[in-house]
């Protein structure tokens, strides 16, 4: 009599769960919740792109800010929201940098999201005042060894990818720097610029328009290649061999979405992305498209936590 029960309940379940797969989004406008505030980088990433991405997928993408605790409240949220594929987070690196620093969060984030799209990468930086005596990266390290006031560098906080960036640099480099962290990347740009603090670590695409404008002289790049926007300037992993540090953009659902229902977030969030107009808006903002599978953004994320969280333990590292 149980055997039986068990069997009918699980002939009821099965064909429902595929049903709704199959019709997925029929049912509702899909949430896009963005980690941030209305008018930072995530936010005009995720307003780029939605229009696009809603029209591909046949349904309507809403996109809801609950910003807070650097991504936490809205990784949160979408964490524990049914596995239906109409919850989607848009988000950013601190996605990782957050379950490095505080293993102790509401939620796990490897078991409890799965990966949608790798949207793309975001360069950073290290930049310093033009009067700084160094015009690489080698030669701001050995300036920071003669002087420790030299090894400075100001981001936009405590646990911001610019902080991580550096920080793995001081491990990699085995030179002492000092991270000044500030309520976000304007303050910190401002400072360096009126001479503060000697260099910024943070985003290319917020320091080009300063370059451009000689007010900060760029020294290296964190991406495992060269920029085009500033080819002569060279990468860290070129002095130092495996350092990449990219801020990346993804898209994530809860852990349980089911397979057909990802696969169809991501081929539409792909799709939108070769759209020339999303392409052009995103890449105006500094980012390289990626689109990559949901496997690859979740290996990035496990990747990201054990490194950082290995940072974290080495150099005492901890939340404000």
């Amino acid at each position: 009599m149980l055997r039986a029960l068990m069997c009918a309940v699980v002939s009821a379940v099965v064909p429902f769960s595929h049903a709704s797969a199959q019709d997925f989004p029929q049912r509702q406008p899909v949430r896009l919740i963005v980690t941030f505030a209305p008018g930072g980088g995530a936010d005009s990433a995720a307003r780029a792109l939605s229009d696009k991405f809603g029209e591909k997928l046949g349904q309507s993408v809403v996109v809801e800010n609950r910003p807070g605790g650097g991504g936490v409240i809205a990784t949160g949220l979408v964490a524990k929201a049914p596995p239906d594929g109409y919850s989607v987070l848009f988000t950013v690196s601190s996605h990782s940098i957050n379950q490095a620093m505080n293993p102790k969060l509401p939620f796990d984030t490897e078991r409890e999201l799965r990966g949608v799209t790798l949207v793309g990468l975001l360069p950073q930086a290290i930049a310093v005042h033009p009067s700084v005596p160094a015009n690489t990266l080698q030669e701001w390290l050995a300036l920071a060894k003669s002087d420790a006031r030299f090894g400075q560098y100001a981001t936009g906080g405590v646990g911001s990818p610019g902080h991580f960036a550096g920080a793995v640099l001081q491990s990699m480099s085995g030179q002492p720097l000092t991270h000044v962290g500030y309520k976000g990347a304007g303050p910190a740009m401002t400072d360096v610029i009126g001479n503060q603090v000697p260099a910024v670590l943070g985003t290319l695409g917020g320091m080009m328009q300063h370059i451009k404008a000689g007010r900060l002289k760029p020294i290296a790049i964190t991406s495992r290649t060269r920029s085009t926007l500033l080819p002569a300037v060279g990468t860290i992993g070129e002095a130092f061999p495996g350092f990449e540090s990219d801020t990346w953009v993804g898209m994530f659902v809860p852990a349980g979405t089911p397979a057909a229902v990802i696969a169809r977030l991501h081929g539409a969030a792909a799709a939108a992305l070769a759209e020339s107009d999303v392409r052009g808006r995103l890449e105006a903002q500094g980012l390289t498209i990626v689109a990559g599978p949901p496997a690859d953004l979740d290996a990035l994320v496990s990747r990201e936590i054990r490194v950082f969280s290995q940072v974290v333990k080495e150099q005492g590292i901890k939340a404000e």
